[in-house]
């Protein structure tokens, strides 16, 4: 697959008295990364079927390493690549870079849940036309 691209400029707030991204920002970065591969395929991180029952895709992990720190004022090259799907997760990686050096990556695992009303969220198989656009973002 060839990997999504987005970029984000480091805004103050992000920074840490170091005046360096804050290591807990890099995840709302994936987060904001993977919203806007979702939006590209057309699908929603939240929504609701037809029929009124509500989905969504509730994290089960998420890491990150560094390598470089990122600092207030530069814009970050962001790279999401989708690295496995199953009937009912998502596993997709990230990579953060500056002027082609690489300050961090990440991993995020999620899982396709519904949320019936009265109920407990449950893990669900994923609609034939969801599966079907991650795939082709996948180059399945």
């Amino acid at each position: 697959m060839t990997p999504f691209h987005t970029t984000r400029r480091v805004e103050f707030c992000d920074t840490d008295m170091a005046g360096i991204v804050h290591f807990a920002n890099f995840f709302r970065y994936m987060e904001a990364a993977e919203h806007e591969l979702f939006r590209s395929l057309d699908l929603k991180i939240a929504g609701q079927f037809p029929d009124g029952l509500e989905y969504g895709w509730p994290r089960v992990s998420a890491t990150c390493s560094y390598k470089s720190p990122a600092r207030y004022e530069e814009v970050l090259e962001i790279y999401v690549t989708i690295v496995r799907r199953t009937d009912r997760s998502l596993s997709t990686s990230y990579e953060f870079t500056r002027e082609g050096q690489t300050l961090a990556v990440g991993e995020m695992k999620t899982v396709f849940c519904i949320f019936p009303k009265g109920a407990a969220m449950q893990s669900a198989v994923m609609p034939d036309e969801i599966a079907a656009k991650l795939d082709g973002a996948a180059g399945i």
